[in-house]
Parts: C-alpha cells; structure tokens; sequence
C-alpha cells in the first residue's frame, strides 16, 4: 500500500513544480518593431497629392472661363382649343320583327303497341315431405319360462329325518306313527274298534335350515328388481318446412290399429320381462338417479377455491377442458387425469394450464379429507368426471 501512495505523492509533487517552475525556461518575446507618425491636416494633405505644374503654367494668367450664355426663356405654349363635341348619332329605327311562322303541328305519335304479357311461370310445387313410416309396434315379449329355475329350499323343522315329513293337520295330535281315527258309526257283531285319535308324524327335514336361507314358499321373495332399466331414447322429430304456397296435402297413410291390450297379460308380461333383465339376459347396465345441480357446485366451488392462476403468465389466457375417473370412495384416479381439449394459446401454455388444473383437482381432494364428498348411490353419474378450467368461469359436466 506504501509502494502506490510513494508514487502518487510524486506525481503530484512533479505537476506542482511543473506549474511553479515551467516558466523559466520560456524564451524571451521578440521585441515589437514601432513606426513614427505624423498628424497633418487634409489641406497639406490634398496639396501633397496635388500634380506638380510646369513653370510655364505658373508665368501665364490664369484665363477667366468664359461665361456661358444664358438660355433663351422658351415661348409660353398657345392655348389648344377646346375640340368641338361631335353629334350624337341618331339611333335607327328598330325593324318591325317579321310574324313569325305558324309552326307545323307535328304528327301525333304513334301508340307504342302494348307488350303483350309475358306468360308467367308457375312456380313448381314443393314436393311433399316424404311421411315417415309409423314405428312398428315391436311384438309383446312372448311368456317364456325361465330354463334355470331356483333351487328348492326345505322349510324350517324342529326335526331333521332321512326323509322329508309334511307339516301335520292342526287338528291331529303329534305320533311316531300314522293311523287314523275310529270311526264311531261303524258297528260291527264280529268287531269292535277301540276309540282312538287320529295321529300324524312330526314335521321333519333333511336338513337344517338357517336364517339366512330362505325357504321356496316364502312370501316375501323378491317379485321385481331392485335397479330399474334405463329408458330408451325417444327419436328425435324433424322440424318439417313450411310451404310457401298452400300445398294439396298428402293423402294420410292409413296407421294400423292398435292392438288391445289385456292388463292382466300386460303386468305378467312385465313381470317376467324384469325377471329376465334383473337376471342378465341382454338387459342394459342400471343406472343411478342423476347428480343434482347442488351436489356439482359444491364440487366445482372447491375445487376452484384450490385453482391457483398467474395472471401474468399467457397460460392464464388458456381455456382447457379435462377428465378424470373416479373410484367409489371418492378419490381420483391420478393417472387418469388427461387434457381433452384448450383453446385460447400456445402449446406451452396449453401445458401449464393443464398442469394448475390438475394440481386444483389434486389438492383439493386432500384438503377435503383425501376424499370428494359425493352420494354412494350416484356412482354412475360422478364415476367419470369432466371439468372445464376458464379463467372467467369454470364449468363442471
């Protein structure tokens, strides 16, 4: 550190003596060369710029200058008389305009011959509309027995026999053995019966019945299914188009008459036609009732409670539509999680944007508890969840 400040303190110490001592070795100034002037008058002036003369010049007189003559005064101009007004010429008489001719009266105009009309053209009647053939009225399911019917259960007793007992009449008393009672009208010389009661065996079984079994005859079988069958689809109809003229109307196709329907036949008929379909046989898959609107904003409002957006970011431009699947206990298949459809940017910002739509569906299921609150028995309709993410509002299908 001493080294820098030793060579700072000397060139300072140089440029001061510079300035102090830089002088003494200057030159001397040349010395300044100064004329000596004069002041004169401008009459010596003049008589010193004045031409030398000649002796002679000097000897002679200066002659006089002749005086010029004087000019003649000019004669005073005559007075012009005054020129003398011409008369005004008299105007000529007008000439009397000649009459003039009666003009010819044109030929009246020919009448333009009237065109004769242009036939006009019937405007081509719209075709009818072709009638749709009514529906055919599909054919009453024919009653079918089914080829697998159920397998008999025992009814309960308190005893178990290698072959099965009817119950008893309630009027015979309990026995080992079957006989029958006395009659007492028969009478007989030869014989006399004993008066006895009519006995039957106790109910019996070959098996123990439990609980959770139910016996054949028991009333409280199922007699309908518990899903019912999805409805089917009611065609759509065609707006027909209105004929701009009246158009004749086409001659009604005669629709076959219905059958009569017998209600007893007809509730058979369904009977056993869910019977069928409870049982599988190319019946369609039972849906549950549809979720409420409710029940999706509840949804909606928390997952968009956890929607994180930059504002500053293109991404938060982007509209992306997702779908994920559902397991019944409300979670969500995280690898089901996939991006339909985004509009609104590029592909980068399409990326992000799905990624903060799936980070809302994701954290929004632990701060729920691990797991959406939805209703068990609408598993059909939330199993499949799709959700649109909109930076202004936020759709849940």
């Amino acid at each position: 550190m001493s080294r820098y400040l030793q060579i700072s303190a000397g060139v300072h110490a140089a440029a001061f003596a510079w300035l102090l001592l830089g002088n003494i070795f200057d030159a001397a100034p040349p010395e300044m060369s100064v004329a000596d002037v004069s002041v004169i008058s401008e009459a010596e002036f003049a008589a010193l710029s004045a031409p030398e003369r000649s002796d002679t010049d000097l000897l002679e007189p200066a002659l006089e200058p002749t005086p010029e003559p004087e000019p003649e005064p000019e004669p005073a101009p005559e007075p012009v008389p005054d020129p003398i007004p011409e008369p005004e010429p008299v105007p000529e008489p007008a000439p009397v305009p000649a009459p003039e001719p009666e003009p010819i009266p044109e030929p009246a105009p020919e009448p333009t011959p009237t065109p004769e009309p242009v036939p006009t053209i019937p405007a081509p009647e719209p075709e009818p509309l072709p009638v749709p053939d009514p529906a055919p009225i599909p054919p009453a399911p024919q009653v079918l027995a089914p080829d697998n019917s159920r397998r008999p259960q025992p009814r309960p007793a308190p005893r178990v026999a290698d072959e099965p007992v009817a119950p008893p009449d309630p009027e015979a008393v309990t026995g080992p053995e079957t006989q029958q009672a006395a009659d007492p009208d028969a009478t007989s010389a030869d014989e006399v019966e004993e008066a006895q009661e009519a006995t039957a065996p106790e109910e019996t079984t070959t098996e123990i019945v439990t609980e959770a079994e139910e016996p054949s005859g028991s009333e409280d079988a199922p007699r309908a299914p518990a899903a019912s069958v999805r409805p089917r689809t009611r065609p759509e109809r065609t707006a027909e188009a209105e004929p701009a003229e009246p158009a004749s109307e086409p001659t009604p196709t005669p629709t076959p008459s219905e059958p009569v329907s017998d209600p007893a036949q007809d509730a058979l008929t369904a009977a056993l036609a869910d019977t069928l379909t409870s049982s599988g046989a190319g019946a369609d898959a039972p849906e549950g009732p549809p979720m409420t609107r409710g029940e999706k904003d509840a949804m909606q409002i928390a997952v968009q409670a956890c929607w994180v957006v930059d504002v500053g970011n293109q991404a938060a431009d982007v509209t992306v539509t997702l779908a994920f699947d559902m397991q019944p206990d409300g979670t969500v298949i995280s690898s089901s999680i996939r991006m339909l459809d985004a509009t609104g940017g590029s592909g980068a910002a399409a990326d992000t944007a799905f990624q903060w739509a799936r980070r809302a569906v994701l954290r929004c299921q632990i701060e729920q508890g691990g797991a959406y609150d939805l209703p068990a028995e609408k598993y059909d309709s939330w199993k499949r969840i799709e959700m649109t993410f909109n930076p202004r509002d936020m759709r849940l299908r």
